[in-house]
């Protein structure tokens, strides 16, 4: 069961933004997190399992 909380007072809201890419050589994610203050974390990760272009 999943449970829906409220952040509490003062806690910082993010936006994560995330775009996906696969074809006949490997697949990929790219992961961008953003605060309120406009500071960015940017993650890219290669996928080493099978994935479809779906």
């Amino acid at each position: 069961m999943t449970t829906l909380v409220s952040p509490t007072d003062g806690a910082e809201k993010w936006i994560i933004f995330v775009d996906e890419a696969s074809n006949t050589t490997g697949a990929g994610v790219g992961i961008i997190l953003e605060n309120e203050n406009g500071i960015l974390i940017e993650v890219s990760l290669a996928l080493s399992f099978p994935t479809s272009n779906n």
